[in-house]
Parts: structure tokens; sequence; C-alpha cells
């Protein structure tokens, strides 16, 4: 019960998440760390980063996956190769 929009670009080795959702029942059991965790293991060797600001109520969330993460979700504008949303 988790999903997130994201895009890659294997030129510039970044990635891009944007909206991750859980349905309100599965909250807080991290199935949206999970989702990321296994999103960075099919696309190694990438920079990870949001487009957008994060709501001020999400900065926990985000500073918590983002740590040890290359990128760490810092927002970061898409690169000319990859299309966008």
């Amino acid at each position: 019960m988790f999903e997130v929009d994201y895009r890659t670009c294997a030129r510039c080795c970044r990635g891009w998440v944007e909206q991750p959702h859980t349905h309100e029942r599965y909250r807080r059991l991290g199935l949206a760390a999970a989702g990321l965790a296994r999103l960075r293991v099919e696309n190694p060797g990438l920079s990870w980063h949001t487009l957008g600001g994060h709501m001020f109520m999400a900065q926990g969330f985000w500073d918590s996956v983002g740590a040890g993460t290359a990128g760490g979700y810092a927002q970061r504008g898409l690169c000319p190769h990859t299309t966008s949303w």
C-alpha cells in the first residue's frame, strides 16, 4: 500500500522521487522507507533527490530516509536528459 513517482537518469547518476504515499491504514509501519530502500537497490549508484520542497510535517521522514543516502533526497531539479512529470 505504498506508491511513489520516480525518474532516473543513468547519464547523470541521479534519481528523483515525488509524492510518496502510504495508504492511511498502513502509515507508520515503515512501508515508505522500505519502498524507497528497494528503489535504491533496484537502481544502484544513483544520487537521490526530490523536485519540490518538503512539507514541514514530513521533514522528519525525509531526514530519516535520506540519512546515509547519496543525495539525501534534497531538492534538485531534473536534468536535461530526463522527461518531466
